[in-house]
């Protein structure tokens, strides 16, 4: 069993809802109409109905009510790295349509300039937190810290929040039993902040960048608040053995008793996140999974969705800033065993699990606009389409998007009238 401390240890634009309810009589009244027109002007307007009407069915699953997203890019972990800029704009196009922010761990592998390039192409509205990986090593630091200065020369500042030196430093250095208080791990990271500080002042920038970090919610202390920016606290309800039912509940209270009221004894007056919180959706061990079944601690869809349900519009409503862990199901975790590689929204294949998001949508930290997706990028937006789940949205509209069941989305009726004009026009 966990204890609490090693609970909070992480495993290792789309802003409309199309899926409102409507009869299918506009469809029949198009059906009826071509019949007494043109075959030929029919048989384009029925291709354009039914393109619209997939990509309706599709998008309307993806929602931006999550206030951020923790992500790591493929490929973006040494000595294999393998991360692609086709890859990594695949997935900042699905980002941007669930989350306007999104967290990053380390900078090995290009996945700074990587992630800035991708926002860059697409132009759409997200910020990102970057991130310096630390073990203590100074050649560790130092090739990351080389790494991500280039990237702010290339890209600049605009779409730049932070820069997080570090994640569980100090739970780590803990555990290993290197430094059993904490004490040593927590000036050592504070220095890596201090002098990460100093780089970033030597850029000139356009703009100051906050340079905090992140660690285990049960392993942060006072000197890590007031030695930063902002702290990253991860708070994982799932390890601490809490039921999916008061999951929520007990996360926004160990948060806010632990960390936020912590760092607030702090003379600078940190900004402090949850940098980390999800649920599992799978094991790589079949017995885990029974045996927190009967804990009402679900390793499933269903108990990410409950989690989903009780958590994430609350935590929207109250103000909290937090990250979801994590945006996609991490392969590379596998080594690990267990649940590791499954707290992703969306599996390896970039497949939206069986969930609803609620609609509670976040506002952009910018005053960009969320830009319209591409049309060319395949597979972005899959949609648990016929699934049958029972999991209704946080705001009570038991709405499940994309489930097609007798309904057709707003957007179809348009391009259905369209079509319909088109024929009655005899184009």
């Amino acid at each position: 069993m966990w204890t609490a401390e090693e609970a909070l240890a992480p495993p290792h634009q789309y802003s409309g809802d199309l899926t409102s309810h409507h009869p299918l009589s506009p469809f029949s009244i198009y059906i009826n109409s071509a019949m007494l027109f043109n075959a030929r002007l029919s048989a384009l307007a029925l291709p354009l109905g039914f393109v619209l009407l997939v990509r309706a069915a599709s998008d309307g699953v993806l929602r931006r009510s999550f206030y951020g997203m923790a992500y790591t890019p493929d490929g973006a972990l040494l000595p294999d790295c393998g991360a692609t800029q086709a890859d990594v704009t695949r997935d900042i196009e699905l980002l941007a349509q669930v989350t306007p922010r999104i967290r990053l761990y380390a900078s090995d592998c290009n996945q700074t300039a990587l992630v800035l390039q991708a926002v860059q192409d697409t132009r759409v509205d997200l910020t990102i937190w970057l991130g310096i990986f630390i073990d203590g090593n100074d050649t560790v630091y130092n090739r990351q810290i080389d790494t991500l200065t280039d990237a702010l020369r290339t890209y600049g500042t605009e779409h730049v929040a932070g820069i997080t030196v570090g994640n569980e430093y100090v739970l780590n250095k803990e555990q290993d039993g290197t430094d059993p208080t904490g004490v040593q791990a927590t000036t050592t990271l504070v220095d890596y902040i201090s002098r990460t500080n100093e780089t970033i002042k030597g850029l000139d920038l356009d703009k100051y960048i906050p340079i905090g970090t992140a660690d285990a919610g049960g392993y942060v202390q006072l000197a890590l608040c007031q030695g930063a920016d902002y702290v990253f606290a991860n708070v994982h309800p799932w390890f601490a053995g809490v039921t999916v039912d008061a999951a929520a509940e007990w996360t926004n209270t160990f948060f806010k008793e632990n960390n936020v009221n912590l760092c607030a004894q702090a003379t600078n007056n940190p900004e402090v996140w949850n940098a980390e919180t999800g649920w599992p959706t799978d094991s790589m061990n079949a017995s885990q999974k029974t045996e927190t079944a009967a804990q009402n601690r679900p390793i499933s869809d269903a108990g990410l969705q409950t989690f989903i349900d009780t958590f994430v519009c609350q935590a929207n409503a109250n103000h909290t800033k937090y990250f979801w862990f994590e945006a996609i199901d991490a392969e590379w975790k596998e080594s690990f065993g267990g649940v590791e590689p499954y707290w992703g929204l969306f599996t390896k294949e970039r497949e939206m699990k069986d969930v609803t998001i609620p609609n509670c949508l976040v506002d952009s930290p910018t005053s960009r606009e969320p830009s319209t997706p591409s049309s060319t990028n395949g597979g972005r937006n899959p949609s648990p389409t016929g699934s049958g789940s029972e999991g209704g949205a946080s705001d009570g509209s038991g709405d499940h998007p994309g489930n097609g069941a007798g309904t057709v989305a707003p957007g179809v009726v348009i391009a259905l009238a369209a079509a319909l004009f088109i024929s009655v026009l005899g184009w």
